[in-house]
């Protein structure tokens, strides 16, 4: 059953470009696929993320579900890894 919920793994904070530690659940509002890269809201600010899963059942995130955020930016995923710029792509 296809979901707008996705899971993403944060930017290293400490390794540029490395994609780690615990996933995080999220709306999205663009079409993505696992290892894209998207910019996630935090309660820190956006940060870089690669998705990690998608089409998340909602039972999975019922307890969750009132705080999740949503994803409305997928970013050029070889112009990023190769050149740090953070560009959209077009829709």
């Amino acid at each position: 059953m296809k979901t707008n919920i996705i899971s993403v793994k944060y930017e290293s904070n400490y390794t540029p470009k490395v994609f780690e530690g615990k996933s995080y659940s999220y709306y999205s509002s663009v079409d993505v696929n696992v290892g894209d890269l998207v910019v996630a809201p935090t309660a820190y600010g956006d940060k870089i993320a690669r998705v990690s899963e998608i089409n998340i059942p909602e039972e999975k995130i019922q307890s969750i579900k009132p705080y999740l955020k949503t994803i409305t930016l997928k970013i050029d995923k070889e112009k990023y890894l190769q050149s740090d710029q953070v560009l959209e792509e077009a829709a």
